[in-house]
C-alpha cells in the first residue's frame, strides 16, 4: 500500500508502530492520516494553513506558545498548503513516538507515564468535543482499561486507539 511517503508494510497504524519508519529513518507519515490531521488546522478549508490557524487549534493544548514558535512550526512561511507542509514533514529524521510524547506532556503532574480521566476529559473539551458526560468517560474507561488508581497508562491510551470504533458505539453515536 503506498499511501505515504514511502510503501507501507503492515496495517498497523503508523503513530502506533515504532517500527515504521521512513527512508530516512524517521516517523513514517501517512498520506491519509496527515490528510485528517492537516483538515482539523484548515477548519475554513482553504487549501493552506496560516500562523492564526496553527496557533487556534494547538493553543487547545499548549497556551504558553509564543509567536517565535509558531513561526518556528511554519517554517517561518505566512502560509502553507497541505502538500507543502507533507513534503516538509514527509523525509524526517524524527525518532520519537509522538503519541507517547503527546501522552506524556498531558501526564498527571509528577507522573508523565499516566493520564487520569478528568484530564482526558479535559482534553476532548478543549479539542472541541461538547457534551462529553459521566456515561461517555465510563465507556472510554473500560475500552481502553486503566490501571489500579483509575488513570489511564500509555499501553492503555495505545489499545484505545487500536480498539475497532464500533466497540463504542455506532458512527451515529460517537463517544
Amino acid at each position: 500500500l503506498n499511501r505515504g511517503c514511502r510503501v507501507c508494510v503492515s496495517g498497523i497504524p503508523p503513530m502506533l508502530s515504532s517500527n515504521r519508519k521512513n527512508a530516512s529513518g524517521g516517523i513514517y507519515i501517512d498520506r491519509d492520516e496527515f490528510k485528517q490531521a492537516f483538515s482539523l488546522f484548515d477548519s475554513a478549508r482553504k487549501g493552506y494553513i496560516t500562523l492564526q490557524d496553527l496557533r487556534s487549534t494547538l493553543s487547545v493544548f499548549d497556551d504558553q506558545l509564543g509567536v517565535n514558535d509558531y513561526k518556528f512550526l511554519m517554517n517561518n512561511k505566512k502560509s502553507l498548503t497541505e502538500d507543502e507542509l507533507f513534503k516538509m514533514l514527509c523525509d524526517n529524521q524524527v525518532t520519537i513516538d509522538p503519541v507517547y510524547e503527546a501522552f506524556k506532556y498531558f501526564g498527571v503532574e509528577g507522573k508523565r507515564s499516566v493520564m487520569d480521566m478528568e484530564k482526558m476529559k479535559k482534553v476532548l473539551t478543549n479539542l472541541g468535543i461538547e457534551g462529553i458526560t459521566d456515561d461517555d468517560m465510563k465507556i472510554i474507561q473500560d475500552i481502553a482499561g486503566t490501571n489500579s488508581n483509575g488513570e489511564l497508562t500509555m499501553d492503555h491510551f495505545k489499545h484505545m486507539l487500536r480498539v475497532d470504533p464500533s466497540a463504542a458505539g455506532s458512527a451515529e453515536n460517537p463517544i
